[in-house]
């Protein structure tokens, strides 16, 4: 059983052994929380904050709360992820305001998506994590935990995130939209693959709802059919619009969708073990795919080599 309300789903091992540490009072002086994205790693950041920092046992009401929530407490220094690189200016500023007095019991340094960083800022921040103040926190998010640099990881206590099943992803749509017909929760559960925090967009925008079910529906004709050239022209498609929108999400919904249907498919083909292997492989070189991206390899390159393994 959890002390706090943590409000995450399926991930309860984690945040006990977090609630064990602030139980404890041994807490580390710098905590990686990693995984893969929509999965709770901010919200769990920013929640044991809270909990640190709050005198009266994260009240949810206090000026402290309150500032933390909003993101101007003046000793838990926030650096959110705005879809760029983190440069060394920003952190320089950051760990600045380290060295100044403090009313709360710590110092937090909290940071979305360390693997942002540039080198500079990295190095930065492993020069601090090396030889911390007193009374200094680090609470790191990544999503991509071989981007961080090993010097890093090897100073901090990493915290793992999983993707939920689907029924864990249904648990959480059915507490916040208890009225939502079981079908829809059936099908959000599918498309978010494990990320309750798509989910919960997916409920919220029926025009994403609906474009979701239009290429689930088209890649599950090109699975079929195997069509490379098919493939190829949704390829061109994708590109074309997520450089148009400058969308930094189209690109993973476009994978998190095809890596369902894939999933949908192996479980169909459960009889058939030659189709299991090659959609096995389908979903490994998807998830590949998914971790060459985040390092600005050629997108249209990356996917194009992914439909030829159709």
């Amino acid at each position: 059983m959890l002390k706090y309300q943590w409000n995450i789903i399926g991930q309860d091992n984690t945040l006990k052994a977090l609630e064990q540490d602030l139980a404890s009072g041994k807490l580390s002086h710098a905590y990686l929380f990693e995984g893969t994205d929509n999965v709770g790693k901010f919200t769990a950041a920013k929640i044991f904050a809270h909990i640190a920092q709050c005198p009266n046992d994260f009240c949810h009401t206090c000026s402290t709360c309150l500032e933390i929530e909003k993101g101007y407490h003046s000793d838990t220094i926030e650096v959110a992820d705005d879809g760029e690189s983190i440069k060394i200016e920003a952190v320089r500023e950051a760990l600045a305001k380290l060295n100044l007095s403090k009313q709360s019991p710590y110092k937090i340094f909290l940071v979305q998506n360390i693997e942002r960083m540039t080198t500079e800022a990295a190095n930065a921040i492993l020069k601090t994590l090396e030889d911390p103040p007193e009374n200094v926190m680090f609470l790191l998010t990544t999503s991509r935990l071989q981007d961080v640099l090993p010097t890093i990881i090897s100073r901090v206590r990493v915290m793992h995130f999983h993707r939920l099943s689907d029924e864990q992803v249904k648990e959480v749509l059915l507490q916040l939209f208890p009225l939502a017909e079981p079908a829809m929760m059936d099908l959000i559960a599918t498309y978010a693959v494990g990320k309750p925090g798509k989910a919960y967009r997916l409920m919220h925008e029926p025009g994403l709802l609906e474009t979701y079910q239009k290429r689930y529906t088209a890649f599950d004709v090109l699975l079929q059919k195997r069509d490379v050239a098919d493939g190829f022209v949704m390829v061109n498609d994708l590109v074309k619009s997520a450089k148009e929108e400058e969308n930094a999400h189209e690109l993973n919904d476009f994978l998190d969708l095809f890596l369902a249907m894939v999933r949908r498919q192996m479980v169909q083909a459960h009889d058939d073990p030659e189709a299991m292997l090659r959609l096995g492989k389908l979903a490994d070189k998807t998830l590949h795919v998914f971790d060459l991206l985040k390092r600005n390899v050629n997108t249209r390159l990356l996917l194009e080599n992914l439909m030829l393994s159709l």
